[in-house]
């Protein structure tokens, strides 16, 4: 295990990011292939039933923050107590991660019970496709627990050192939930709620699976129903270091909620159309995601280590993938956007606005990869508050007040234009930040005689 890390200094940067990326790429591909799979059995049913989906889509998202947050923490904590032999510690904080899970399972089905339709109105569920919300939200908010198991269970399985198995699980309950889509959406004739049940059940069998593993014994550390207990200073560990990936993903969900708000006073198709398009984005850019979570490592080790030569090599190869792999598949949705869009549905309303809309919010997407890339530089080498900035810069500080100054001054345009601007704007700024930063570490990005000699 030393000489694996310690290769981090010596081997190649090509084949350290493709051995450390691979695993996260591969499940960020099959998890945003799901995602657009899903989708499309759902727009069989109409194009009411993907604007349902889009609406209910920040809720599933609150949920999924609520999961990384725990997982994101206690993986930096169990990592930390196993690096200095502490498997005790380690194992009470599986313990607590299930703790945690089982609670806020628990607090959210009994506020769904309640409170769900209300807050489905409020961001957004206009009252065409308010049943069709229900149906869907209802599910996923009552088996929230399966959401916050695996998501939290896959950071721990990663942090005792086996990242294969957590994108096998990922893997196996994507293409499991894809199996039993039809099956429950239009066998069973279920619907919209099917596609719900379908995704608890296989979210619901690969958090059974990583439990499994935790109280085998196959795992580095146990899984002990006496850990179960709350013990409040590790769970204060636990979020001190998860917090920030929480608000992160709460900060996209806020932008998506806002939008969806608005568009509600055009009618439920721009927010299908809406809905098409992020599913399209993550089906583009999920891979830069999976690929920058290996290229974290790296720039840490190599920072840690002095080695700026390599640091410099990693940042430019991490900037050249990523800038060229996005525009690539960027392109080919932006010359026939309705080819795309045709597999989710056959509506001409539909299919006319999406056009027309993706085309304008496409625009500036390919600068998205260094976004991405720079915010995991700035963790890498340990400065949180400028990649926590970073984070929060395109959806929350830019996204969404040009979203409602533009769609005052314009109306749908002004919605589809904020995107774009956005985007440049957000573009602009982080390339200007790293740029400093790096000047700072003495990392210039123009290559000389010394960093070839560094590497």
């Amino acid at each position: 295990m030393q000489q694996k890390y310690d290769d981090m200094g010596t081997e190649s940067i090509t084949r350290l990011l493709f051995r450390y990326s691979l695993p996260g790429t591969v499940g960020m591909v099959v998890a945003a292939t799901y995602n657009v799979v899903d989708t499309i059995f759902i727009g069989r049913l109409g194009s009411e039933a993907i604007a349902a989906l889009s609406v209910a889509f920040p809720i599933q998202m609150i949920l999924g923050a609520i999961g990384v947050g725990i997982g994101v923490g206690s993986a930096s904590l169990i990592s930390r107590s196993l690096g200095a032999g502490k498997t005790n510690d380690a194992e009470k904080a599986v313990g607590q991660v299930v703790g945690l899970a089982l609670f806020f399972g628990l607090l959210i089905a009994a506020l769904s019970y309640y409170y769900l339709r209300p807050l489905l109105v409020l961001v957004g569920a206009a009252p065409e496709i308010l049943g069709y919300t229900e149906d869907y939200a209802s599910v996923i908010t009552t088996w929230s627990v399966m959401f916050f198991l695996i998501m939290s269970l896959n950071n721990v399985v990663r942090a005792e050192g086996s990242p294969l198995l957590s994108m096998k699980i990922m893997v196996f309950s994507s293409l499991l939930n894809i199996a039993l889509d039809p099956i429950f959406i239009f066998l069973l004739g279920m619907e919209v709620r099917g596609a719900a049940v379908a995704t608890v059940l296989a979210k619901g069998t690969g958090a059974l699976i990583l439990l499994g593993h935790f109280i085998s014994g196959r795992s580095n550390v146990k899984l002990l129903a006496a850990n179960l207990k709350p013990d409040y200073e590790i769970i204060k560990n636990i979020y001190k270091i998860g917090f920030p990936s929480m608000v992160r993903l709460f900060s996209k969900n806020l932008s998506l909620t806002v939008v969806n708000v608005i568009l509600a006073g055009f009618g439920h198709i721009p927010i299908a159309a809406m809905g098409l398009f992020f599913r399209l984005q993550m089906l583009i850019v999920m891979p830069v995601i999976g690929f920058s979570q290996g290229l974290l490592p790296v720039i840490g080790y190599n920072y840690g280590a002095e080695k700026n030569g390599r640091i410099r090599e990693a940042v430019i190869k991490g900037f050249t993938i990523s800038t060229a792999f996005i525009p690539l598949l960027a392109l080919v949705i932006y010359i026939s956007p309705a080819t795309f869009l045709g597999f989710f549905t056959d509506e001409a309303e539909l299919l006319a606005m999406g056009t027309y809309s993706m085309r304008i919010m496409m625009l500036m997407l390919p600068l998205i990869g260094m976004q991405i890339v720079s915010t995991i530089f700035f963790q890498a080498i340990g400065k949180a508050v400028p990649s926590l900035f970073l984070s929060l810069l395109r959806e929350v500080m830019l996204f969404i007040p040009l979203l409602l100054i533009l769609s005052g001054y314009a109306g749908l345009l002004g919605v589809w234009v904020a995107r774009p601007v956005s985007d440049l704007l957000a573009f602009i700024i982080t390339f200007l930040m790293v740029s400093r930063e790096l000047k700072q570490q003495n990392i210039p990005l123009r290559p000389s005689l010394y960093y070839e000699e560094a590497v």
